[in-house]
């Protein structure tokens, strides 16, 4: 379960599946499969520069979604203060 403040959206209008979480307009998470029919992968902190990004193997789409969440619960403070900085 997410916090009240971030929200799972599609990465684009023609998506088929709600892969990125973001607090407001500013992704945090974006979980993408590299080649159709391999392992998926989140990016974590995609909000920053990309060598500040962190790659994580899923081991199915379903549980990249709830490993995400549970990191977005855990880093939910930072998250916000670094989102509320890039703003500025």
């Amino acid at each position: 379960m997410l916090p009240p403040d971030f929200r799972w959206i599609k990465p684009a209008a023609t998506a088929y599946d709600e892969t990125v979480i973001a607090h407001g307009d500013t992704w945090v998470v974006h979980i993408y499969q590299p080649e159709r029919g391999r392992e998926w992968v989140a990016m974590l902190d995609a909000h920053r520069e990309p060598e500040g990004r962190r790659h994580r193997r899923c081991t199915a789409f379903a549980n990249g979604k709830t490993g995400a969440e549970l990191w977005v619960q855990r880093e939910q403070a930072r998250l916000r203060l670094e989102v509320q900085q890039r703003l500025k």
